[in-house]
C-alpha cells in the first residue's frame, strides 16, 4: 500500500534539541497590565486568572534559564495611542483611553518575574513582535538557533510571534504551562495549531531537564 493509499499524515510534529550556546528565551509581553491584579485589564474587568496561570512556571523557567546562561529576551507591547495603535485599537475599546501605554507603570514587565537590566526588551506595537522590531537582530546577535516562547496572550502574541519566527528559519518551542490568554477556550486551540503548524509545544518539566543538562555541561566545560 502506498502512502498515498494510507492517506499521508499532513504534518511532522517538531521536536528540536536545545542547541548549546544558541538559545535564547523569549518572553512576550508579561506586563503589568495584562498580569497585575492593579493592571489595566483587570481593572476593565477583564478575567485575567489564565493569564496569570504562566507567572509561576516562569519563574522557574527564568530560573533555570540563567543557570544555564541562556539569554533572556523581554516583549513589552506598547502604544502612544489610538494613532499607532491601528487597527487593532477599534478591536480593544477598552484600550481606548488607557493601557500598554508605553512609559507606564502597566507597560513595564510584572516586577515578580525578577527581570534583570542585562536583559535585552523589544518594544512593540503589533501581535507579532518581530513587526517593525528588532528582535530578529537581537536573536541574531545572540546567535541564538533554538528560541523559547512563552507569555500572553496564547492565540495572538506568542502564535503571532512564533509563527513569524519560522519564517525567519529560527526553531521555535512553546512552553505550555508558561502561556495564558483572557480566552481560555482558545488556549487549547491555539497551542494545537502551532504544534501541527510551525512550533515545537512542550512541557515545562521537559524544558526544564533540558535546560538543566545545559547547565551541567557548561559547569563541566568551567564556563
Amino acid at each position: 500500500m502506498t502512502s498515498e493509499e494510507a492517506g499521508a499524515t499532513p504534518f511532522e510534529a517538531a521536536h528540536w534539541d536545545l542547541v548549546p550556546g544558541h538559545t535564547a528565551l523569549v518572553v512576550i509581553d508579561a506586563q503589568n497590565d495584562f498580569l497585575h491584579e492593579g493592571g489595566w485589564y483587570a481593572a476593565k474587568g477583564i478575567d485575567i486568572g489564565h493569564m496569570r496561570r504562566c507567572i509561576e512556571p516562569l519563574k522557574a523557567l527564568l530560573a533555570a534559564a540563567r543557570r544555564a546562561r541562556i539569554p533572556v529576551v523581554w516583549t513589552r507591547h506598547g502604544i502612544r495611542g489610538a494613532d499607532d495603535g491601528g487597527p487593532f485599537m477599534q478591536l480593544r475599546p477598552f484600550l481606548a483611553d488607557g493601557g500598554l501605554r508605553r512609559e507606564t507603570w502597566g507597560w513595564e514587565v510584572l516586577a515578580d518575574l525578577e527581570p534583570e537590566p542585562d536583559d535585552w526588551y523589544v518594544a512593540k506595537t503589533r501581535l507579532s513582535a518581530f513587526y517593525g522590531t528588532d528582535l530578529e537582530v537581537v536573536l541574531r546577535g545572540l546567535r541564538a538557533e533554538t528560541v523559547l516562547m512563552t507569555g500572553v496572550l496564547t492565540n495572538q502574541c506568542v502564535a503571532a510571534t512564533s509563527k513569524d519566527a519560522m519564517f525567519r528559519d529560527f526553531k521555535p518551542i512553546v512552553i505550555e504551562e508558561c502561556t495564558g490568554t483572557t480566552l481560555p477556550h482558545l488556549h487549547e486551540p491555539a497551542i494545537e495549531m502551532m504544534r501541527v503548524g510551525w512550533a515545537e509545544v512542550r512541557d515545562l518539566d521537559s524544558a526544564l531537564g533540558e535546560i538543566r543538562q545545559l547547565a551541567s555541561a557548561r559547569a563541566a566545560e568551567g564556563r
